[in-house]
């Protein structure tokens, strides 16, 4: 599977690591999922611009 790590921003606490943790994780095409208050190394199908999607839904930042 690729992988790919994207650098994240505006995640203050282990709660923000953990609502993108989950966010990330249930998506159907991510296999494994490695967040930091910094960056997310994600493996699986999903692409970068989806993955990002996902997390500035959350009301978070992200580029690759």
């Amino acid at each position: 599977m690729p992988s790919f790590e994207l650098k994240l921003m505006g995640l203050t606490c282990g709660g923000c690591v953990n609502k993108v943790t989950e966010a990330l994780v249930t998506h159907e095409r991510v296999e494994q999922v490695d967040v930091t208050q910094n960056s997310a190394e994600i493996t699986g199908s999903i692409s970068p611009d989806e993955a990002i999607e996902i997390i500035e839904n959350l009301g978070f930042e992200a580029e690759e």
